[in-house]
C-alpha cells in the first residue's frame, strides 16, 4: 500500500495520551491479546503490520481476508463483517461499522430472510485516513489516501483522496490540504 506523503517523526508513539510505564506495558499486552483473539476467531486470513491497536469489544469477521497496515488503531466497539484492506497510519474511531452490501431484497419469490446472499464485498481504506466516531461504511467502497470521514457519516460510494467527507451519504465538503488539486 502507498505510504503517506510526509515523514512520520520517530520519537512519537501511538496517538494515545502518555501513560506511566506500568500502564503503558499493560496496554500493549492487552492490544496483543485482542489481536490474538481476532486471529483465532476470524474465518478468513488476517495479515497485520506493526503497531496495530485494537480496543475492547472489537469484532472483526472478514470472510476471506483482512489486511491491516502498520500504525493502525481501532476504537471500542469496532465491527467489520466484510473483507478489508487498510493502509498505514490509520485511525478508526469507536463505534465504527464496516459491512458488506450482500443482502439482496429484490426477488419477490423469496423473503428477505431466505434470499441467497450475494458475494462478499471488499472495503479498501488508504493510508493516512481518519474515520470518525459512529461512521458506517457499506462495501464495496474505497476510501482514498489522506481522507477524513466525519463522525456519523454513511459511506456508500468511493471517497476521493485528501478530502474531508461528511453526511449521509458521505460526500466531500472540502480539500484536506490547500495545495492539492480540487477533487469533485
Amino acid at each position: 500500500m502507498a505510504s503517506p506523503p510526509f515523514q512520520v517523526p520517530v520519537d512519537r508513539g501511538a496517538p494515545f495520551r502518555p501513560r506511566p510505564w506500568p500502564l503503558s506495558s499493560l496496554r500493549i499486552g492487552l492490544h496483543r491479546l485482542r489481536l490474538a483473539w481476532v486471529r483465532r476467531t476470524m474465518a478468513g486470513d488476517l495479515v497485520c503490520g506493526e503497531h496495530v491497536a485494537i480496543a475492547r469489544n472489537a469484532d472483526i469477521r472478514a470472510p476471506h481476508h483482512c489486511r491491516i497496515g502498520s500504525y493502525v488503531s481501532f476504537g471500542k466497539n469496532f465491527t467489520c463483517e466484510t473483507d478489508l484492506e487498510i493502509g498505514d497510519h490509520v485511525l478508526v474511531s469507536s463505534n465504527v461499522a464496516i459491512v458488506g452490501n450482500d443482502h439482496p431484497f429484490d426477488d419477490p419469490g423469496y423473503t428477505v430472510y431466505t434470499q441467497p446472499r450475494r458475494d462478499d464485498s471488499a472495503v479498501r481504506i488508504g493510508s493516512d485516513v481518519l474515520i470518525g466516531f459512529g461512521a458506517i461504511i457499506v462495501g464495496p467502497v474505497a476510501i482514498g489516501d489522506g481522507c477524513i470521514v466525519g463522525a456519523g457519516a454513511v459511506v456508500v460510494r468511493d471517497l476521493p483522496p485528501y478530502t474531508i467527507c461528511v453526511g449521509n451519504p458521505a460526500r466531500p465538503v472540502r480539500r484536506r490540504f490547500a495545495d492539492i488539486g480540487l477533487v469533485d
